[in-house]
């Protein structure tokens, strides 16, 4: 299912909703040859990743995951957490999204997200370092992944509106008050 976004918030106006959780054709033969657990694992996944807005979790051929933006990164694992000492938890990772500058599919890459404290980044860390399997490390990062695009988002529409609500009051003020300067 589809839905747009609310065409007045800036800056991105062709965001949709949609699957968070994208299941491609060549994984279904790995899918076929997994037990129920596997397939379970991944209904629940899908739930929880459901209708997020930024970044989506791809399965692709061998169940291998990929963590998808729609911007332009996309990442392959390895996806490894690296210990924060403030408020920002690097992620080392592989790049797998639009090729650019001197950034190549393949090439080892450093993401970061950033958290409201140090506590968080770290409890983000522990909670990825414990996480054994690529596919449920996939699925956290892409929580956390979606949870700062979404907090990004609301800042960005947030600006936008009291941008927009100043430009009215300067008009109202203007249309109330507004004269020609004094010359002398």
């Amino acid at each position: 299912m589809q839905i747009s976004n609310n065409l007045h918030s800036q800056p991105s106006k062709n965001m949709a909703f949609g699957m968070a959780l994208k299941i491609t054709k060549p994984a279904v033969e790995a899918l076929e040859k997994s037990d129920m657990k596997t397939i379970e694992k991944l209904t629940k996944i899908g739930e929880e990743l459901a209708d997020t807005k930024f970044y989506h979790l791809e399965i692709g051929e061998d169940l291998k995951p990929r963590i998808d933006s729609v911007y332009a990164g996309s990442y392959v694992k390895e996806f490894s957490p690296v210990e924060p000492h403030d408020e920002f938890l690097s992620i080392n990772t592989v790049w797998d999204g639009t090729e650019f500058k001197n950034i190549r599919k393949g090439m080892p890459f450093q993401t970061t997200i950033k958290f409201d404290t140090k506590e968080a980044a770290l409890d983000a860390y522990k909670k990825l370092k414990s996480t054994t399997n690529d596919i449920d490390k996939a699925a956290e990062l892409t929580k956390m992944f979606e949870q700062r695009a979404v907090k990004r988002e609301a800042e960005s529409s947030a600006a936008y509106k009291e941008k927009i609500n100043v430009k009215n009051a300067v008009a109202k003020l203007m249309e109330r008050f507004g004269g020609e300067a004094h010359i002398k």
